[in-house]
């Protein structure tokens, strides 16, 4: 009596690849045992057609084509830095998106291949760090106040009341641009885009202010100037006498002894000191922290906007008219955690180190 039959593989999955063991016995079976092709087929349950590309094999292995149709076209090692020293010539070329590059190089490959190629070699498309355009005169002023307060520490930064308007726009496009850089190129001249103004919005004004351990009420605010610009009448009316002296109080009970920040605005009246807002502020005893002109990188308060503005972004309603702005830029300053304020003010000595290493020039701050 035969013994039972044991089939030397498990059932094959249709597309499913033959190991290589196998493929090898049937060479041998059919070349050295002399096995027929009907033997084969019933021993290995395989049909007629597969027994036979087997037999046929040059290699132990099948090699098979790893992709179909169209060659893919790559770049090598050399284009690829030549497309990196193009692209790095100017601000003008870093803002090209991926067909320009391509057509301007005369490159044979797709774009695809070309995002694919520079992402590898750590160049990607990103939004433009936005920064206010500085003169020498004015990094000069900013580096000279680094060196002024580089010593200061934890202590000293925490007395600081940091304030600061902002003003939000309905309505208003979307003008940012992209540039094509890597990691550590983030502030390099080449990848900034210098803020300009748009029109055709409606601007909705905000005062708030910030300290180690304090956060201020969001004011809404109304310019009565040209152009609905705040003026010094609209500063002393709408934050000064009914709201400063607050602040200040609150935060005195936090911090001890506050010194308040106020910025170059021209409406904060700092050029004179004749004018209402700086008589106020004497007759009151206000102490001002001087601050360098067009720094808000050094405005800890600026993080702060910023988070609102990006929560604002993420929305999927945006606001439409004044009182939804409203409603929503509160919502969100009252979602700003206090530990994270705290954290920002605790990082301001090191801001002020990589100020003087700049030389004045735009933090990443």
């Amino acid at each position: 009596m035969d013994p039972p039959f044991t089939p030397p593989m498990s059932p094959r999955k249709p597309g499913e690849e033959i190991k290589t063991k196998h493929k090898e016995a049937i060479r041998q079976l059919y070349k050295f045992a002399k096995k027929g092709l009907q033997q084969l087929m019933g021993y290995y349950s395989l049909g007629d057609s597969t027994i036979r590309r087997i037999l046929q094999y040059d290699l132990p292995e099948r090699k098979r084509i790893t992709r179909t149709g169209r060659p893919r076209e790559s770049l090598n090692a050399q284009e690829i830095r030549d497309v990196i020293e193009y692209i790095s010539t100017n601000h003008s070329t870093r803002v090209l998106d991926y067909p320009q590059i391509k057509y301007e190089l005369n490159l044979s490959c797709s774009t695809k291949t070309l995002s694919r190629r520079l992402k590898e070699a750590g160049y990607y498309s990103c939004i433009c760090c936005q920064k206010p355009y500085l003169t020498k005169a004015q990094a000069k002023a900013r580096w000279l106040w680094g060196i002024t307060y580089m010593f200061w520490g934890l202590w000293e930064w925490s007395q600081i009341l940091w304030s600061d308007e902002v003003t939000f726009l309905i309505g208003g496009k979307k003008c940012k641009q992209r540039c094509i850089r890597n990691r550590k190129e983030r502030c390099h001249p080449d990848c900034i885009q210098f803020q300009m103004h748009r029109g055709h919005t409606t601007p909705v004004h905000f005062f708030g202010a910030i300290g180690h351990g304090y956060k201020s009420r969001l004011v809404q605010i109304h310019g009565s100037g040209k152009n609905g610009a705040f003026t010094q009448k609209d500063y002393l009316a709408q934050i000064l006498r009914p709201y400063i002296m607050g602040f200040l109080k609150a935060f005195k009970a936090v911090c001890g002894t506050p010194q308040l920040m106020e910025d170059g605005n021209s409406a904060h009246g700092h050029k004179s000191i004749q004018n209402p807002c700086a008589v106020w502020r004497a007759t009151w005893g206000i102490t001002l922290f001087p601050h360098p002109a067009i720094s808000p990188d050094m405005n800890p308060i600026e993080k702060c906007w910023r988070w609102i503005k990006q929560a604002l972004h993420r929305r999927n309603r945006q606001p439409t008219n004044e009182a939804e702005m409203v409603a929503a830029v509160r919502e969100e300053w009252e979602k700003i955690p206090q530990k994270w304020i705290d954290e920002l003010i605790e990082k301001q000595d090191y801001w002020v180190h990589e100020l003087v290493k700049r030389s004045g020039w735009s933090t990443p701050n």
